[in-house]
């Protein structure tokens, strides 16, 4: 027993100290990247209510916008029909900022999970943001005592709008809203 010891603590010894062989991994395929072009369309109501998305795009534009980084801007006119296009933009990691203008809506590429401050200068003034956790809302001195509404769109976005509908404010998110609650939508609305 005593021998059996001795050698396996000799093999044990010689072992240690043979030089151990490098292990190669074998290098990964290199995988050929596709850029990424994804578009849909939008709709901007003549009356200067929200922009209503699209899910594909439209045959005859007025506009077509390629956004290609975020923080890009561009705007667009009450009345008219837009294509977007992504190009090498995942538009599941970003969304587009409504800011409405005098005729129209600039509209600007973000990432959905940045916050985002908005700034609302005159009643009616609408918004389109990503998430409302993630958003503040600036109203001046001069509109402090009008209600701020927020609207959830079909696209995942959300509408934020100063001043209600009875105010004069027009709002395509609630128009689209309104036409979910029917009989059987409210019937299952728990109480």
């Amino acid at each position: 027993m005593k021998y059996v010891l001795i050698l396996i603590i000799a093999f044990g010894m010689v072992a240690c100290q043979l030089p151990q062989q490098k292990q190669f991994k074998t290098p990964p395929q290199e995988v050929e990247q596709q850029e990424m072009t994804v578009s849909q369309s939008v709709s901007i109501p003549q009356d200067g209510s929200a922009p209503i998305a699209g899910i594909s795009q439209v045959d005859n534009p007025d506009q077509t916008v390629t956004f290609t980084s975020v923080g890009e801007k561009f705007d667009v006119k009450n009345g008219q029909e837009v294509n977007i296009i992504y190009d090498g933009i995942d538009p599941e990691e970003t969304y587009i900022v409504y800011e409405s203008t005098f005729d129209g809506y600039s509209l600007e590429l973000a990432y959905r999970s940045d916050p985002v401050s908005i700034f609302f200068e005159k009643l009616c003034q609408i918004k389109i943001v990503a998430n409302p956790a993630l958003t503040q809302v600036v109203i001046p001195k001069e509109l402090r005592y009008e209600q701020i509404i927020w609207t959830p769109r079909a696209d995942g976005t959300w509408e934020v709008r100063i001043g209600t509908t009875q105010r004069g404010c027009k709002s395509s998110a609630l128009r689209e809203l309104q036409k979910l609650r029917d009989k059987g939508y409210e019937k299952s609305v728990p109480k």
